[in-house]
């Protein structure tokens, strides 16, 4: 059984679907790339496997076990967001937000412990931040900022990760240092993760496995080899494009004709 899975999975808002009758399994330990054109349901997907957005029918499951039916704090103890277009409060200093990060492991009777201490450093050290600890993020580069929010989801100390458009509004070097991060910290801590992505050749080359959204429905999942072909962008794009073996690792590159 994997962790994190949907089975015939309807959402919206005000009572109009967004998505419908989505089934899928995230496999464990592995990065999967949710693309797909705009308003297609990416996001709304990542907030329902985080618990805010109840479906209208169907299922979203943690561990076999309905999400909605598991308490907010457990289910945050073991999926992290981050959000898309994340912003800081004006002031906050890098260490604070990573902070924020502990938050579903304090109550009443445990508050701040020297262990919180060592998984805020941690993933301090893990972005290469530690040197920035004190200042603004408003201060940060764009790639910092990414990193100081991804250091606060990792403090979340999770084992699955929900990235929504990590690499939005990065020039092209910071979105790659972005992503091979993500991809280092995935190895090191065999983490699940899932992110939405627009560029479907970076999901090519980053993600283990890849979901292709078009209308609310899924037009095909798994290995980029199998997903990224010229049906495929065809079929969610209507576009019309070759596909050839990159130059990293044979992964499928797409030129849009």
């Amino acid at each position: 059984m994997t962790q994190l899975s949907t089975k015939n999975l309807t959402l919206g808002y005000g009572g109009v679907p967004v998505l419908n009758d989505i089934s899928l399994d995230i496999p464990d330990a592995q990065i999967t790339a949710v693309v797909g054109p705009n308003a297609c349901g990416k996001s709304t997907l990542l907030r329902c496997l985080t618990r805010l957005i109840k479906p209208m029918s169907g299922q979203a499951l943690l561990d076999g076990t309905p999400i909605h039916a598991q308490k907010t704090k457990a289910v945050a103890r073991r999926i992290a967001l981050l959000p898309q277009s994340a912003e800081a409060p004006p002031g906050m200093r890098v260490s604070d937000l990573v902070t924020r990060g502990r938050t579903p492991h304090q109550n009443p009777l445990q508050q701040w412990s020297v262990k919180d201490e060592d998984v805020v450093a941690r993933a301090l050290a893990q972005v290469g931040l530690s040197d920035q600890a004190d200042r603004a993020v408003s201060d940060l580069s764009g790639g910092q900022r990414q990193r100081a929010w991804i250091a606060m989801v990792l403090a979340q100390d999770t084992d699955i990760l929900l990235l929504d458009e990590p690499t939005t509004f990065l020039d092209l070097h910071h979105q790659i240092e972005t992503l091979q991060l993500v991809r280092t910290l995935q190895n090191e801590r065999q983490l699940t993760v899932v992110m939405v992505l627009h560029d479907i050749n970076l999901a090519a080359r980053f993600a283990d496995h890849i979901v292709a959204l078009r209308a609310g429905s899924i037009i095909c999942q798994g290995a980029p080899a199998e997903v990224v072909t010229e049906a495929t962008i065809a079929a969610v794009y209507d576009l019309q494009a070759k596909v050839f073996a990159g130059p990293v690792g044979g992964a499928p590159y797409v030129i849009p004709l």
